[in-house]
C-alpha cells in the first residue's frame, strides 16, 4: 500500500511545494493512523518502535526518491548536440 501511495504523490503531485504537503499528509495519515489500527488488530507487533519514527521516515523516504527519480530523468534526456 505505501509504494502505490509514493506512486500517486509523485505522478499527481508535480512541484516540490505541493508534493512536500502531500507527502506529509501521507506520513500523517499512515503513521498515526494506519499503523495504530494495524496494530489493534494485531497485524503487526512494534517492539520499542514510536510512531513518530515512522512519520519521519516516510517523509524522508519520499524526498529521496524524489530527488532520485528527478535526477535520474535529468541524466537520461538527451543532449542537445548542434549547441556548442
Amino acid at each position: 500500500m505505501v509504494p502505490v501511495a509514493y506512486m500517486l504523490l509523485y505522478q499527481y503531485f508535480r512541484t516540490w511545494k505541493s508534493f512536500i504537503l502531500a507527502q506529509i499528509i501521507m506520513a500523517l495519515t499512515y503513521a498515526f493512523i494506519g499503523e495504530p489500527f494495524s496494530e489493534w488488530v494485531e497485524l503487526v507487533y512494534y517492539y520499542e518502535w514510536r510512531y513518530s519514527y515512522s512519520f519521519i521516515y516516510y517523509i524522508i523516504v519520499g524526498i529521496v526518491t524524489r530527488a532520485l527519480i528527478l535526477k535520474l530523468g535529468s541524466l537520461s534526456k538527451p543532449q542537445d548536440l548542434t549547441t556548442k
